[in-house]
Parts: structure tokens; C-alpha cells; sequence
């Protein structure tokens, strides 16, 4: 099943992504900032003993620069991806397809 998420990046690194079922595949994320320039972060999180953090990628970017991230992200029960913003005002869209 295909699930959208979209909103605004919480300056407080708590926006995250969650997988909640058997498995969720991420297959777009879209980032922007038409505003202001900003620093955006991905990092994934895989749970199992422990969780252990996997930066993705750290990019600086001028206002209304986007981001079209088209690599797929499989993640399992538990796991998630944390989207980090330095700045108020950044926009993302996911899309992703659920296997429950």
C-alpha cells in the first residue's frame, strides 16, 4: 500500500518517520526551503539490540534549493528515519509503500 507523508521539519530533530508494520520502503523524500538557507540531515535508525544511528547525509543548502532523494530506504518494525532542519520553515514529502 502506497503511504504519503509530508509536512514541516521540527527544528527539534523530532521529526521522524516510522516503520510500523512488516516493512516500509521509502522510494521519494523531498526537502525545501524556499526562505532561508538551511542544513538538513538524514539519518536512519535501526532497531534490534539496541539502536544504532546511520547518517545518510548532511547537506548545506541555499534558500529554495530542493532535495529529490530517489534512493530507496527499506526499513523493518521499529526502524525510522530522523529528518533534521536547522532552520523553521522546511517542507518535506516521502513516499513510501507499506507491507503489513
Amino acid at each position: 500500500m502506497e503511504v504519503i507523508y509530508q509536512g514541516n521539519v521540527a527544528i527539534d530533530c523530532s521529526t521522524r518517520i516510522t516503520c510500523t508494520t512488516t516493512s516500509l520502503t521509502i522510494t521519494n523524500i523531498i526537502i525545501n526551503n524556499l526562505d532561508s538557507n538551511y542544513l538538513f540531515n538524514l539519518n536512519r535508525f535501526m532497531t534490534g539490540p539496541g539502536i544504532h544511528k546511520i547518517p545518510i547525509y548532511e547537506l548545506s543548502l541555499d534558500a529554495g534549493d530542493s532535495i529529490r532523494d530517489t534512493e530507496s530506504y527499506i526499513l523493518f518494525e521499529g526502524d525510522y528515519i530522523q529528518l533534521i532542519s536547522d532552520v523553521a520553515g522546511t517542507t518535506y514529502y516521502i513516499r513510501a509503500t507499506q507491507e503489513v
